[in-house]
């Protein structure tokens, strides 16, 4: 963290920051009757909101003055803070996978969601150390008639931020030594939403939710209460990164692509943090003392935890999070290696297996050794790790190992030659050594320069000796046989599998792509690229204003064209395009907001070596309100709306239409009066769609509008509408067990599952038609129920018994020996039909035999079942099972490890 981040700032922080995002808008039909210019009333309660205001330290003496006004004229108590963003803000971060180079790396947040999953672990760290925040370096509130002065500026531009009861906003690139700086107060949005447990939905109360405006890399928070709710607010509009976090919880970053600019509801799922425990074993089945262990999610990024056994080979994570994860160590030597896949909590064996290696020699069609031959397993890898890879001496041998698997994919890979991938068994008849040889590779050789004769470095070479793809497609469907990087003196060098007739394409940042047709073998060959056509521009909003969050796409609007180019805005609102062919273009931009996807475009004609330069608008467009209702007319609060183009108004040359389905958590949120506004519509209609849990949207019994059977459409002029939701069929029922006494369980008609405490359970039905429930009880049986969901008609399913099933503990040993195979993976299958005749699903299990060597596979029926089960050691052992119907402890033996 950096080290001018001292003590003070945490207490402006907390009481300047923290209070500020804690307040709640008036309901509608508040009173309106304040004066015009200075609400005196707004301005006590705003004053009361803040905690006494703590002067930062002064890093300069200029000073930055102004007025916050809104609609209707100066408004006091509102505080207004500056901060700037420098390398170490979230904001400023480069994308992990951009260049190094400074002149080509770029902050995360300009590539949208391209770096996000890399990035996520560490965002999640950053935030909960509190590092990546923008510095606050001067706040204060605003006077009765609505000025403020912000003093101790260094020189250099800021971030002002305007926080107030009624509305917020935040205006960037401010010089120190302003005067008289308008901060036009918005109405701003509310940020709410729930933080659930991951597997079972259950709300975390005490979390804390930290919203991280990404062009200011300004931190919000809030905290959840008993029901997992929060709520934030009002806030600037903008893009927000989401951070949850809470004591014995995995902190979690969450991510979208849409400008909140209206009231937003989301769910943020976290994942428990346990104890797992376990024990390594080696191959003999003794302790294996002063091993590293890891562990690391398997279903999403996520950072790898490790910790060592003791003397007596055992280890343990004190905070793993409730999640699927991939646990493995192995030996110091790399000759030996154990696995598992977990879901802590729990107690883990993993028995080590031998690695295996293999050896040989890789040499040319003319038998002579080939030195430099990179060997690489492309099959499954241990824990994420870079997959085994080795090259060949000056007398073309190679030792590979640390190999998991006998069964693996060789590839073998040399500049020059041809490469191969080999399918290799090891351990079976051929024991080695494994030799291979390659082919010389067709040669296709040459140089890139510019139309002045100045080399070309980091050109894409590609090249394709197929003929089956249309041209103007041939960009976008390239089928590759081979790809080279021109160097600094613009060489490159293709190698081919085939030599005949054939194209290659060549592109560079900057320049006009090339497709020229080629045949191989060839050398010399000399292609010269074009700087072409450029485009440059901003994009504003309606009042003029950069946006910085819109996404730019120049559109070729020549039939079957394929050709789309995607242009980044920076903070400016800027973009820019290069090397582009002459010919006819749309050149758009657009912005997800909350419920609709706006758009400004712009035709343009480019013809060779024009620079062309446009600046794309969005309009301010039209209004249209309404409420959500019930079939008497009733408000519906928090009922999810989208407005959708019509398909006919989508341009024919867009190849991607936004979405317009409902479900998830898109759209905008009426209001506890049904209330919604949709503004910025620009299109002559839309259909607006319109979805709760429990609900269903009923576009015949709507207004103002023209139904269809699943929206409506509203056309210019319609400006009061009134969406009609339905209540859906609702399935009750009640679970016993066997002797009629109510029984705890989970239920689920799709997902997730819902907990029923008593045993009786509600559910709401989404769909018509065929429908099935699934109900699940520690002791007992699952089970499962069909049905049909009628129109407006309930479903009361009554009493559902649930049977006792029995656990059945499996043993499985050493044939020879009789010693327990502790920590060797296996795998159970059932052998009959999923479903038994009282229609019941038998389960299945893979995972590691604890320390005796068993495993308790649960939810067995008390009648007769067969099971398959795989045992892994060095070769897979397979047998069949079959217990009967009251069995509970069965014994297996198998070949040992070292058999």
């Amino acid at each position: 963290m950096r080290s001018r981040k001292t003590w003070w700032w945490a207490a402006v922080l907390v009481l300047g920051l923290g209070v500020a995002v804690v307040c709640f808008r008036e309901p509608p039909g508040g009173d309106s009757s304040s004066s015009p210019h200075v609400r005196a009333a707004e301005t006590e309660r705003a004053r009361a909101r803040f905690a006494p205001l703590l002067a930062p330290h002064a890093e300069g003496s200029l000073r930055i003055t102004g007025v916050v006004r809104d609609a209707r004229g100066p408004v006091a108590g509102v505080q207004v803070s500056a901060s700037r963003v420098d390398a170490d803000t979230l904001s400023e971060r480069p994308c992990p996978q951009q260049p190094s180079d400074h002149r080509h790396a770029s902050p995360w947040l300009h590539h949208g969601n391209c770096c996000f999953v890399e990035m996520a672990a560490g965002f999640a760290r950053w935030v909960e150390a509190r590092e990546g925040e923008a510095p606050v370096v001067a706040q204060t509130l605003t006077a009765d008639d609505g000025t403020f002065v912000l003093k101790g500026l260094s020189a250099g531009a800021f971030t002002l931020w305007a926080l107030g009861d009624t509305g917020a906003t935040v205006r960037p690139g401010i010089p120190a030594g302003s005067d008289a700086v308008l901060l036009l107060l918005e109405p701003g949005f509310f940020f709410s939403g729930r933080v659930v447990e991951e597997l079972t939905r259950a709300p975390v109360p005490g979390a804390q939710v930290t919203l991280i405006h990404e062009d200011g890399s300004r931190f919000f928070d809030a905290l959840t209460d008993a029901q997992g709710r929060f709520r934030a607010g009002p806030l600037p509009a903008g893009r927000y990164l989401k951070v949850a976090s809470a004591k014995g919880w995995r902190t979690k970053a969450f991510d979208d692509d849409v400008w909140r600019d209206a009231d937003t509801d989301v769910t943020l799922e976290l994942q428990r943090r346990t104890r797992l425990e376990g024990l390594v074993l080696t191959p003999e089945g003794l302790p294996a003392s002063g091993l590293d262990v890891h562990l690391r999610p398997t279903e999403e990024g996520g950072d790898t935890s490790s910790t060592r056994t003791d003397v007596h080979g055992r280890f343990v994570f004190e905070e793993a999070a409730v999640a699927p994860q991939e646990l493995w160590t192995q030996a110091r030597d790399g000759t030996t290696h154990g696995e598992a896949w977990v879901t802590p909590p729990g107690n883990v064996v993993l028995r080590m297996k031998p690695s295996w290696s293999m050896e040989g020699t890789v040499r040319d069609e003319q038998h002579r050794p080939l030195a430099g031959v990179r060997l690489r397993v492309s099959s499954h890898r241990l824990g994420g790790q870079p997959p085994p890879a080795t090259l060949t001496d000056a007398a073309g041998r190679y030792r590979l190992g640390l190999l998991l698997n006998p069964a693996i994919n060789l590839e073998l890979m040399r500049e020059h030659y041809i490469d191969r991938l080999e399918p290799v068994s090891l351990g079976k008849a051929h024991e080695g050594p494994w030799d291979f040889t390659l082919t010389r590779a067709q040669q296709f050789e040459g140089r890139v320069v510019d139309t002045e004769g100045l080399p070309l470095a980091g050109a894409q070479v590609t090249l394709d000796m197929t003929h089956d793809v249309p041209e103007r497609l041939f960009r976008s469907h390239f089928p590759e046989d081979g790809i080279a990087e021109s160097d600094e003196t613009g060489h490159f060098f293709v190698d081919s599998e085939r030599k005949g007739s054939g194209r290659v394409l060549v592109t560079a940042r900057g320049f006009r792509s090339v497709l020229l047709p080629v045949e191989v073998p060839s050398t010399g060959v000399r292609v010269v690229m074009s700087r072409g056509a450029s485009v440059s521009g901003e994009v504003l909003d309606a009042t003029g204003r950069p946006v910085s969050n819109a996404k730019v796409w120049l559109w070729n609007t020549a039939p079957r064209s394929g050709d789309a180019h995607r242009a980044d805005v920076d903070a400016q609102g800027a973009f820019s395009l290069g090397g582009l062919e002459p010919g006819h273009y749309v050149v758009e931009a657009r912005l997800r907001t909350p419920g609709i996807e706006r758009a400004v475009s712009q035709p343009l004609d480019l013809e060779e070596r024009t620079q062309a330069t446009v600046s794309l608008r969005f309009q301010e467009g039209r209004t249209v309100r309404g409420m959500t209702v019930d079939s008497a007319g009733q408000p519906v609060p928090a009922v999810r709306i989208q407005a959708c183009l019509l398909l006919e108004d989508v341009p024919a040359w867009q190849t991607d239409a936004p979405d317009c389905f409902p479900g998830g958590e898109g759209g905008i949120l009426s209001g506890l009066d049904g209330r919604f506004v949709f503004n910025h519509l620009t299109a002559s209609a839309y259909r607006l769609i319109a979805w709760k849990e429990g609900e269903a949207f009923a576009p015949s019994r709507s207004r103002g509008g023209t139904p269809d059977t699943t929206a409506l459409l509203v056309t210019a002029g319609k400006e009061d509408v009134r969406l009609v939701l339905e209540r859906r069929p609702r399935l009750r029922g009640q679970v016993v067990s066997d002797n009629g006494t109510p029984l705890p369980c989970e239920v689920r008609e799709r997902s997730p599952w819902v907990h029923a405490p008593d045993g009786t359970f509600k559910l709401p039905l989404p769909e018509d038609g065929p429908a099935r429930i699934q109900v699940r009880a520690k002791g007992f049986l699952d089970l499962q129920r069909e049905f049909v969901v009628s129109p407006g008609t309930d479903i009361d399913l009554g009493t559902l018994r649930m049977s006792r099933g029995r656990t059945v503990r499996f043993r499985v040993l050493d044939e020879a020996t009789r010693a327990p195979l502790a920590g060797v993976s296996v795998g159970f299958d059932p052998l009959s039909d999923p479903l038994t005749p009282l229609g019941h699903a038998l389960p299945s299990h893979y995972g590691n035999l604890d320390a005796e060597g068993g495993i308790a596979l649960e939810g067995v029926p008390f009648e007769r079942a067969s099971f398959f089960i795989s045992v892994h050691t060095n070769a897979e052992t397979e047998k069949e099972v079959v217990l009967d119907a009251t069995q509970e402890t069965v014994t297996v033996l198998v070949p040992g490890p070292e058999r």
